[in-house]
């Protein structure tokens, strides 16, 4: 009896032991990269393409980003600016709608060389881009939860989180760890986690959710006007292309971030449509400016309300309106904001909360617009011919699966890209060139409103900021945090809240979540950490691929290149 019941102990001994295994197990790679969206994509493929094993960790069940999630008008003004695998992404787009509609389609001469496409046309193409690296392994439906690091006793520990240190650089940031583990659950088998191990960890969030897991300092928010000489800095009020702030501006930080909005796409192709809804928890007070407008006869039709860019196969993508000063564009649009303010150090389930009110006032605008009995005949007609793509977004009720997150965290990094960074410099006119280039910034300083409309500011959207400047570079040392080893971040890198406002484009993304993947590499090979790459050796590998260092209106070439 005895033994019999040793035996059982045994056994269930052994069970107990195979459940942890799996429910413990380890991976290992060379880089590890933490979101699918378009950086992420681009540093893994940049990295196998340099030799590397990669492991990419996706929390959705979705690859590409706000890309695949509906903006799909590319935000490029000056396009040989930008190159590399973002050019290799627009070649994908063309020869898709060449190879299925012909080169004589209006689907390719609306695809515009690869700069407008169909939401779902370009996660196929991200993944396509994934596939064809045999090194690559993407995992989706993998939440990052914690990670491990190594102090300079050599002891390796948890990692405790990193500190919001908003205002001015503190004079010390404090000891440096190493990254050296992360630990991911995957959501499809709750309980289930897994630890990755990799010389080179690339977090490629929106939020910096890796950055901060680590130890990595970071800020929210937007600085004063003192705390950088950003002279539109802080808390300001500037019309729409105005460089003048407006009486009321301040220039005092607050916790203010650019509001959000969802980028979804309309047809009025009846057969492939789904109607809009009146969604749960409408309010229609959520949009008493909006309904003061529609009195003041400046909605007539849906194009006043929100912004419509043609896609191929009659889509039409969908942004805020601006609020264009003299004009009759509208005192809100689809930009909710103030709400999104505590989205960057959120939870998933808060996350979740603030997604789900964003779409419902975003859908429930588009409601009111087609069935509101104080709208206009005319208006609700013309907003009752529009209706949501029945091919995309397919397995969301024909909702994207993403939100436009246009600021999260911002780390501090060995350098903070400002403002000032535009200015031109007295010897050429031109911004001053950075030593460690790698990316450019061309898109102009535009950051949305970040408080509600105040109506005592007609015409002002309250942290609204649309201002031109010159192409500038991205130095390679605002993808290196402060405090961390072992890790590189592309997307939630180290600026200003004006910096990182001209910065935010997802070709630049691309541009820096390739160069990561290249440095990342070379760091390996020259047995050096990613802080002390040889970084002249990753200018020239970005070169090679094709991508932009430099861009100015000048014949000049790089020094050392």
């Amino acid at each position: 009896m005895r033994g019999r019941l040793a035996k059982l102990d045994m056994k269930t001994f052994l069970t107990l032991l195979l459940t942890l295994s799996n429910a413990f197990a380890s991976q290992r790679a060379d880089v590890i990269v933490v979101s699918a969206n378009p950086a992420g994509v681009a540093a893994a493929v940049a990295a196998a393409k340099s030799g590397a094993k990669v492991i990419v960790l996706e929390e959705s069940a979705h690859v590409g980003g706000i890309i695949a999630g509906g903006l799909t008008n590319t935000d490029i003004r000056k396009h040989g600016a930008v190159g590399g695998l973002y050019n290799d992404f627009k070649r994908r787009i063309v020869e898709h709608y060449t190879t299925t509609y012909g080169a004589d389609s209006k689907q390719l001469k609306v695809c515009k060389d690869g700069n407008r496409f169909e939401a779902r046309i370009a996660e196929k193409v991200f993944r396509d881009m994934l596939a064809a690296e045999k090194n690559i392994t993407l995992l989706q439906r993998h939440r990052v939860v914690a990670a491990r690091v190594v102090g300079s006793d050599g002891t390796e520990k948890d990692a405790m989180p990193g500190k919001r240190l908003d205002g001015a650089a503190p004079k010390d940031f404090g000891p440096t760890v190493k990254l050296v583990s992360i630990t991911a659950e995957d959501l499809s088998k709750p309980g289930t986690q897994t630890e990755f191990r990799a010389a080179t960890f690339i977090d490629c969030t929106y939020e910096g959710d890796l950055a901060s897991l680590a130890g990595v300092p970071y800020r929210v928010g937007r600085e004063s006007r003192a705390t950088f000489g950003e002279p539109h800095a802080g808390h300001i009020y500037v019309r729409f292309k105005d460089y003048n702030p407006l009486p009321g501006s301040t220039g005092e930080a607050d916790d203010g971030i650019q509001a959000f909005c969802f980028r979804f796409h309309l047809t009025k192709v009846r057969e492939n449509q789904v109607p809009v809804e009146k969604p749960e928890g409408y309010h229609r007070d959520d949009y008493k400016h909006l309904l003061d407008d529609i009195r003041a006869g400046k909605i007539k039709r849906l194009r006043d309300a929100i912004q419509l860019y043609e896609m191929p196969n009659e889509k039409w993508e969908v942004n805020s309106e601006h609020n264009v000063a003299g004009g009759d564009a509208p005192s809100e649009s689809l930009d909710l904001a103030e709400e999104n303010w505590g989205w960057p150090e959120a939870g998933p389930a808060e996350r979740e909360r603030i997604f789900k009110r964003y779409w419902t006032h975003n859908e429930g605008l588009l409601w009111l617009l087609g069935n509101d009995p104080e709208c206009p005949q005319e208006l609700r007609d013309d907003v009752k011919q529009w209706g949501f793509p029945k091919d995309e977004f397919t397995d969301n009720r024909h909702r994207p699966h993403h939100i436009y997150v246009r600021q999260g965290r911002r780390i501090w990094g060995e350098y903070t890209l400002t403002q000032n960074d535009a200015k031109p410099t007295f010897e050429t006119g031109l911004p001053k060139r950075q030593p460690d280039g790698i990316s450019i910034v061309e898109f102009e300083f535009d950051s949305h409103g970040v408080s509600k409309f105040d109506p005592r500011y007609p015409g002002v959207r309250p942290g609204y900021v649309f201002i031109a400047h010159d192409p500038f570079q991205i130095p390679y040392r605002v993808l290196v945090p402060k405090c961390v080893d072992g890790l590189l971040v592309p997307v939630a890198c180290s600026a200003t809240h004006m910096g990182y406002s001209a910065l935010r484009m997802e070709p630049v993304f691309m541009a820096l979540g390739e160069a990561c993947g290249i440095a990342a590499m070379k760091a390996q090979a020259a047995g050096t950490s990613v802080r002390q790459v040889d970084v002249k050796s990753v200018q020239r590998e970005i070169v090679k691929r094709g991508g932009v260092i430099l861009y100015e209106n000048t014949a000049i070439v790089p020094e050392d290149l």
